[in-house]
Protein backbone atom coordinates (compact mmCIF):
# COMPACT_ATOMS: atom_id res chain seq x y z
CA UNK A 1 0.00 0.00 0.00
CA UNK A 2 2.78 2.53 0.65
CA UNK A 3 4.51 1.70 -2.64
CA UNK A 4 1.57 2.31 -4.37
CA UNK A 5 0.48 5.36 -2.48
CA UNK A 6 3.96 7.11 -1.27
CA UNK A 7 2.37 10.72 -0.27
CA UNK A 8 1.12 10.96 3.00
CA UNK A 9 -0.50 14.32 4.72
CA UNK A 10 -0.49 15.60 7.94
CA UNK A 11 -4.55 15.78 9.27
CA UNK A 12 -4.35 20.08 8.70
CA UNK A 13 -2.80 19.65 5.32
CA UNK A 14 -5.88 16.58 4.30
CA UNK A 15 -8.12 19.28 5.82
CA UNK A 16 -7.01 21.56 3.71
CA UNK A 17 -7.20 19.25 0.52
CA UNK A 18 -11.05 17.92 0.85
CA UNK A 19 -13.82 18.72 -0.85
CA UNK A 20 -17.03 17.54 0.19
CA UNK A 21 -17.77 14.24 -2.38
CA UNK A 22 -14.87 12.72 -1.21
CA UNK A 23 -14.82 9.73 0.73
CA UNK A 24 -12.63 9.31 4.27
CA UNK A 25 -12.21 5.60 5.10
CA UNK A 26 -11.20 4.09 8.30
CA UNK A 27 -11.10 1.42 10.27
CA UNK A 28 -12.27 2.79 13.43
CA UNK A 29 -15.71 4.26 14.66
CA UNK A 30 -13.69 6.48 17.15
CA UNK A 31 -11.78 7.75 14.15
CA UNK A 32 -14.78 7.70 11.89
CA UNK A 33 -16.72 9.87 14.61
CA UNK A 34 -13.79 12.56 14.46
CA UNK A 35 -13.24 13.18 11.45
CA UNK A 36 -17.31 13.81 10.93
CA UNK A 37 -17.29 16.56 13.07
CA UNK A 38 -13.91 18.01 11.91
CA UNK A 39 -15.13 17.85 8.18
CA UNK A 40 -19.00 18.90 8.96
CA UNK A 41 -17.53 22.54 10.41
CA UNK A 42 -15.38 22.68 7.44
CA UNK A 43 -18.35 22.27 5.01
CA UNK A 44 -20.12 24.87 7.03
CA UNK A 45 -16.86 27.29 6.93
CA UNK A 46 -16.30 27.29 3.30
CA UNK A 47 -18.47 25.03 1.32
CA UNK A 48 -21.93 26.81 2.00
CA UNK A 49 -24.15 25.92 -0.98
CA UNK A 50 -22.55 22.32 -1.46
CA UNK A 51 -25.21 19.48 -0.54
CA UNK A 52 -23.98 17.39 2.30
CA UNK A 53 -23.96 13.83 2.45
CA UNK A 54 -26.29 11.83 4.39
CA UNK A 55 -25.79 8.32 5.09
CA UNK A 56 -29.05 6.08 6.02
CA UNK A 57 -27.73 3.79 8.87
CA UNK A 58 -31.07 2.79 11.13
CA UNK A 59 -30.73 1.36 14.24
CA UNK A 60 -33.83 -0.70 13.62
CA UNK A 61 -32.19 -3.08 10.93
CA UNK A 62 -35.81 -3.50 9.39
CA UNK A 63 -36.41 -0.07 8.32
CA UNK A 64 -35.08 -0.93 5.02
CA UNK A 65 -36.58 -0.79 1.28
CA UNK A 66 -39.17 1.33 2.63
CA UNK A 67 -40.35 4.55 1.93
CA UNK A 68 -38.03 7.47 4.32
CA UNK A 69 -38.54 10.95 5.03
CA UNK A 70 -35.44 12.63 5.34
CA UNK A 71 -35.22 14.86 8.15
CA UNK A 72 -34.88 18.53 7.64
CA UNK A 73 -36.71 18.00 4.38
CA UNK A 74 -39.94 16.94 2.73
CA UNK A 75 -38.30 14.75 0.37
CA UNK A 76 -39.22 10.54 0.46
CA UNK A 77 -37.29 8.06 -1.19
CA UNK A 78 -36.65 4.17 -0.93
CA UNK A 79 -33.75 3.57 0.67
CA UNK A 80 -31.62 0.52 2.42
CA UNK A 81 -29.04 0.60 4.81
CA UNK A 82 -25.61 2.65 4.02
CA UNK A 83 -27.51 4.52 1.11
CA UNK A 84 -26.58 8.15 0.41
CA UNK A 85 -29.15 11.06 0.02
CA UNK A 86 -27.32 14.74 -0.53
CA UNK A 87 -29.23 17.56 1.40
CA UNK A 88 -28.43 21.36 2.79
CA UNK A 89 -26.59 21.99 5.32
CA UNK A 90 -29.37 22.67 7.76
CA UNK A 91 -31.40 19.32 6.85
CA UNK A 92 -28.08 17.62 7.36
CA UNK A 93 -27.91 19.36 10.98
CA UNK A 94 -31.78 18.54 11.72
CA UNK A 95 -30.83 14.75 10.34
CA UNK A 96 -27.97 14.28 12.32
CA UNK A 97 -29.75 14.56 15.33
CA UNK A 98 -32.04 11.47 14.67
CA UNK A 99 -30.92 7.37 15.19
CA UNK A 100 -31.04 7.23 11.68
CA UNK A 101 -28.80 9.08 9.62
CA UNK A 102 -25.18 10.03 9.87
CA UNK A 103 -22.61 11.92 8.01
CA UNK A 104 -21.88 10.55 4.97
CA UNK A 105 -18.37 11.68 4.72
CA UNK A 106 -16.13 9.14 6.70
CA UNK A 107 -17.18 5.75 7.31
CA UNK A 108 -15.66 2.53 8.16
CA UNK A 109 -14.26 0.25 5.44
CA UNK A 110 -17.08 -2.54 6.72
CA UNK A 111 -19.96 0.34 6.14
CA UNK A 112 -18.37 1.32 2.67
CA UNK A 113 -18.68 -2.04 1.08
CA UNK A 114 -20.22 -2.16 -2.26
CA UNK A 115 -19.96 1.98 -2.42
CA UNK A 116 -17.53 2.86 -5.99
CA UNK A 117 -16.00 6.31 -5.43
CA UNK A 118 -15.76 8.20 -9.08
CA UNK A 119 -13.29 9.60 -10.57
CA UNK A 120 -12.29 12.24 -9.77
CA UNK A 121 -13.87 12.18 -6.59
CA UNK A 122 -11.00 10.89 -3.68
CA UNK A 123 -11.23 8.41 -0.95
CA UNK A 124 -8.76 9.83 1.72
CA UNK A 125 -7.25 6.65 3.99
CA UNK A 126 -6.46 8.37 7.70
CA UNK A 127 -6.02 5.14 9.93
CA UNK A 128 -2.92 3.41 10.70
CA UNK A 129 -4.97 0.46 11.37
CA UNK A 130 -6.26 0.00 7.59
CA UNK A 131 -2.98 0.88 5.96
CA UNK A 132 -1.10 -1.77 7.45
CA UNK A 133 -3.67 -4.01 7.41
CA UNK A 134 -5.48 -6.27 4.88
CA UNK A 135 -8.05 -4.08 5.18
CA UNK A 136 -5.89 -2.18 2.69
CA UNK A 137 -8.01 -4.12 0.14
CA UNK A 138 -11.36 -2.85 0.93
CA UNK A 139 -10.14 0.35 0.47
CA UNK A 140 -8.78 -0.04 -3.31
CA UNK A 141 -12.12 -1.52 -4.12
CA UNK A 142 -14.09 1.72 -3.27
CA UNK A 143 -12.04 3.61 -6.05
CA UNK A 144 -12.20 2.83 -9.91
CA UNK A 145 -8.36 3.79 -10.37
CA UNK A 146 -5.64 4.09 -7.79
CA UNK A 147 -5.00 7.34 -8.60
CA UNK A 148 -8.10 8.63 -6.62
CA UNK A 149 -6.32 7.21 -3.36
CA UNK A 150 -4.84 9.30 -1.02
CA UNK A 151 -2.89 8.52 2.50
CA UNK A 152 -2.99 10.84 5.87
CA UNK A 153 -0.89 9.15 8.40
CA UNK A 154 -1.29 11.32 11.40
CA UNK A 155 -4.14 10.65 13.89
CA UNK A 156 -6.50 13.82 14.23
CA UNK A 157 -4.74 15.49 17.01
CA UNK A 158 -1.30 14.99 15.23
CA UNK A 159 -1.69 16.09 12.04
CA UNK A 160 0.97 19.15 10.97
CA UNK A 161 0.47 22.38 9.42
CA UNK A 162 2.85 23.43 6.38
CA UNK A 163 4.62 26.28 7.57
CA UNK A 164 7.56 28.14 6.48
CA UNK A 165 10.88 28.72 8.86
CA UNK A 166 13.30 31.24 9.01
CA UNK A 167 16.80 29.88 8.21
CA UNK A 168 17.40 30.29 11.78
CA UNK A 169 14.75 27.99 12.44
CA UNK A 170 15.59 25.98 10.31
CA UNK A 171 19.42 25.78 11.69
CA UNK A 172 17.41 25.02 15.39
CA UNK A 173 15.62 22.16 13.85
CA UNK A 174 18.62 20.50 12.74
CA UNK A 175 20.85 20.87 15.37
CA UNK A 176 18.36 19.46 17.72
CA UNK A 177 17.76 16.12 15.74
CA UNK A 178 21.91 16.00 15.34
CA UNK A 179 21.81 16.48 19.35
CA UNK A 180 19.69 13.20 19.49
CA UNK A 181 22.00 11.15 16.56
CA UNK A 182 25.27 12.00 18.43
CA UNK A 183 23.92 10.70 21.68
CA UNK A 184 22.79 7.34 19.91
CA UNK A 185 25.97 7.01 18.25
CA UNK A 186 28.10 7.67 21.49
CA UNK A 187 26.34 4.93 22.88
CA UNK A 188 27.20 2.31 20.43
CA UNK A 189 30.64 3.73 20.17
CA UNK A 190 30.22 4.86 16.92
CA UNK A 191 31.45 7.53 14.72
CA UNK A 192 29.88 10.86 14.50
CA UNK A 193 30.43 14.12 13.00
CA UNK A 194 27.55 15.44 10.71
CA UNK A 195 27.44 19.42 10.98
CA UNK A 196 24.22 21.42 10.34
CA UNK A 197 25.57 22.87 7.25
CA UNK A 198 26.10 19.41 6.02
CA UNK A 199 22.29 18.53 6.26
CA UNK A 200 21.58 21.54 4.70
CA UNK A 201 23.61 20.86 1.48
CA UNK A 202 21.82 16.96 1.67
CA UNK A 203 18.41 19.25 1.55
CA UNK A 204 19.50 20.85 -1.31
CA UNK A 205 21.55 18.20 -3.21
CA UNK A 206 18.50 15.78 -2.56
CA UNK A 207 15.71 18.79 -3.85
CA UNK A 208 14.38 18.70 -0.18
CA UNK A 209 12.87 14.72 -1.52
CA UNK A 210 13.26 11.62 0.51
CA UNK A 211 16.11 9.46 -0.28
CA UNK A 212 13.98 6.22 -0.47
CA UNK A 213 10.14 6.87 -2.13
CA UNK A 214 11.21 10.85 -3.33
CA UNK A 215 8.75 12.45 -1.47
CA UNK A 216 8.67 16.12 -0.09
CA UNK A 217 10.13 15.91 3.41
CA UNK A 218 8.83 18.44 6.17
CA UNK A 219 11.16 20.20 8.23
CA UNK A 220 8.45 22.15 10.18
CA UNK A 221 5.78 19.54 11.67
CA UNK A 222 4.32 18.02 14.86
CA UNK A 223 5.62 14.91 16.80
CA UNK A 224 5.23 11.76 14.93
CA UNK A 225 4.07 12.97 11.28
CA UNK A 226 6.04 10.64 9.43
CA UNK A 227 6.78 12.78 6.32
CA UNK A 228 9.15 14.68 8.94
CA UNK A 229 13.36 14.95 7.90
CA UNK A 230 14.80 11.92 9.16
CA UNK A 231 18.76 11.48 8.74
CA UNK A 232 19.21 7.74 7.28
CA UNK A 233 22.20 5.68 7.40
CA UNK A 234 23.65 3.59 5.09
CA UNK A 235 25.82 1.72 6.80
CA UNK A 236 24.71 0.73 10.47
CA UNK A 237 27.82 -0.18 11.55
CA UNK A 238 29.48 3.25 10.54
CA UNK A 239 27.72 5.80 12.85
CA UNK A 240 26.48 8.94 11.10
CA UNK A 241 29.35 10.62 8.83
CA UNK A 242 29.60 12.76 5.85
CA UNK A 243 29.83 9.33 3.34
CA UNK A 244 27.27 7.29 5.36
CA UNK A 245 23.67 9.31 5.68
CA UNK A 246 21.15 10.35 3.28
CA UNK A 247 18.10 12.33 4.36
CA UNK A 248 14.95 10.47 4.14
CA UNK A 249 11.23 10.81 5.53
CA UNK A 250 10.56 9.74 9.08
CA UNK A 251 8.42 6.82 7.45
CA UNK A 252 10.86 5.45 5.16
CA UNK A 253 13.60 5.40 7.97
CA UNK A 254 11.35 3.46 10.31
CA UNK A 255 10.61 0.73 7.04
CA UNK A 256 14.14 0.24 6.64
CA UNK A 257 14.51 -0.67 10.31
CA UNK A 258 17.44 2.15 10.78
CA UNK A 259 17.66 3.86 14.27
CA UNK A 260 15.73 7.38 13.89
CA UNK A 261 15.34 9.66 15.94
CA UNK A 262 11.47 11.55 16.51
CA UNK A 263 11.10 15.11 17.76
Amino acid sequence: MRKALPSCLGWDRFVEAWKPGDLILTSRQKVRDQAQKLLFRRHEECFQDTLVSLLYHPKNSHKQNIMVTVSGTDKKEELVLNDIVDVTIGAAEAAIRTDDWRLGYALTVHSSQGLTIKDPQKVWIIDEYLQWSNLAYLAVSRVEYMHQLERVVCSLDEGSKVKQLTEQQLRTAIAKKLVAYKRQDQAKGLRFNLKVDHILHLKKAQNNRCGACNIERLWAYEPKDTQQFSIDWLDNDKGHCHDNVRLTCLECNRTRGAATITL
